[in-house]
């Protein structure tokens, strides 16, 4: 099972990847983050520097999504056309396509060699290039664009939209930063904020995703309670693959 957490920056999808770990691994679920599975698949996952593993995971998502670009080739022109419209700085657009083609790659590495006995989970997947692609503060994108979007990316066996309060949101990234914000003013903050709310809100709405996602504040009732054993939820990622909830045992 494939299971990807989406939301804005800063909603807290690291921590809840943590917990969801530590809930399956009480349970005796098989379950890998999606960066610790691409090192293990070239026996690299001896490698415990974190910079060096982001290093080591981007040029090999980047790889594989050169070696698939024709599965996927309408999702990259829809990412230039997207991208190369926006009034940002040159350099950050080319950062921001190499982020989808890294998220890209890592998807195709999952999706071919993850046996259907693992979960595995990701925080930064394809739906989550979204964020690359529709949340600016200095420009707009078109909403219209996001059902086009959802059309054409490859999708998760489940999706976990992460959901929080604007309020803190806003908080959380004037304190901590983000590499697209140079200047941390409230008022630009809340306006990226507000943009990445707006685009996830729309996207969970899009059929294909909508027929796979969960929706959680973080907080126990959500994904970490159907992990823990909540029979509901339980029902609900079994319906959502479609041949049953892959236990380990």
């Amino acid at each position: 099972m494939h299971i990807e957490l989406i939301g804005c920056t800063s909603a807290g999808k690291s921590t809840l990847a943590g917990n969801v770990l530590a809930a399956c691994r009480q349970q005796g679920v098989e379950i890998l983050l999606g960066d610790e599975f691409v090192l293990r698949q070239w026996h690299l996952q001896w490698v415990r520097s974190r910079p060096v593993r982001s290093l080591l995971v981007n040029g090999v998502g980047l790889l594989a999504s050169l070696l698939t670009w024709r599965k996927n080739r309408a999702l990259y022109r829809f990412a230039a056309l997207v991208l190369f419209r926006l009034s940002i700085p040159r350099v950050e657009r080319l950062q921001l396509l190499r982020n989808v083609l890294k998220k890209l790659g890592v998807y195709e590495i999952i999706r071919r060699r993850s046996s259907n006995r693992q979960v595995i989970l990701v925080d930064e997947g394809t739906l989550q290039i979204a964020h690359n692609l529709f949340v600016h503060a200095s420009a707009a994108v078109d909403p219209a664009l996001i059902p086009e979007f959802a059309a054409i990316v490859p999708l998760p066996d489940v999706v976990v939209y992460l959901r929080q309060p604007e309020e803190l949101l806003v908080e959380r990234i004037v304190e901590r930063g983000h590499s697209r914000l140079p200047d941390r003013s409230k008022t630009q903050v809340t306006r990226f904020v507000r943009q990445a709310i707006t685009v996830f809100d729309q996207l969970v709405q899009q059929p294909a995703v909508a027929a796979r996602v969960l929706i959680t504040d973080g907080e126990d009732s959500g994904i970490e309670a159907a992990l823990k054993g909540d029979g509901l939820m339980l029902g609900r990622l079994a319906e959502v693959v479609g041949s049953g909830f892959l236990w380990a045992g």
